[in-house]
């Protein structure tokens, strides 16, 4: 009967979260399946995935907040008008869900993935999972701007063949 007591115990103590674990397990996950993680500052893990930066962010102040985030210098894409940058963030927020594209302050763009870690939230499959979704919403993005460019393209150069066109039929 003892047993029984501690079992019930045990099961309504309210799961927690251990702070001081959280980046480690991240950390583990990551380089389990090949990358080759840094810990930078207190808060941020760094690794490449597929040549891009990814940073995890976590901090122990907001320890239910768990953030990848990868960013591109406004350089990358100096030959593309600015207004594809933001037609292109829109689509990849709209399509993607659970992420966000955007322009910082300085010009830059930036994407990332955003949860919350709620205690018993198994942590290394939650970080991996935020890893292929940050992946995808920069393939996604990365698709989606040549196609809205071309889009434009294509109707510039209808917009100039119906302008030779004269002496339409009433």
């Amino acid at each position: 009967m003892a047993l029984l007591k501690k079992s019930r115990a045990a099961a309504d103590k309210p799961l927690e979260l251990e702070l001081e674990k959280v980046l480690p397990e991240i950390f583990e996950a990551l380089a389990a399946e090949g990358y080759r993680p840094t810990r930078d500052t207190d808060i941020r893990i760094v690794y490449k995935n597929e040549g891009t930066y990814f940073c995890f962010y976590y901090r122990t102040e907001d320890p239910e907040f768990l953030m990848l985030r990868a960013t591109f210098e406004r350089s990358v894409y100096e030959d593309v008008h600015e207004a594809f940058i933001y037609k292109a963030c829109a689509a990849t927020d709209f399509d993607q869900k659970v992420s966000k594209a955007y322009v910082d302050d300085e010009g830059d763009l930036v994407f990332s993935v955003e949860s919350f870690l709620l205690p018993g939230t198994p942590v290394a499959p939650l970080a991996l999972r935020l890893n292929d979704a940050l992946a995808a919403t920069i393939a996604f993005f990365h698709r989606k701007l040549p196609e809205l460019v071309k889009e434009y393209e294509r109707e510039e150069e209808l917009e100039e063949e119906l302008s030779h066109v004269s002496g339409l039929p009433n």
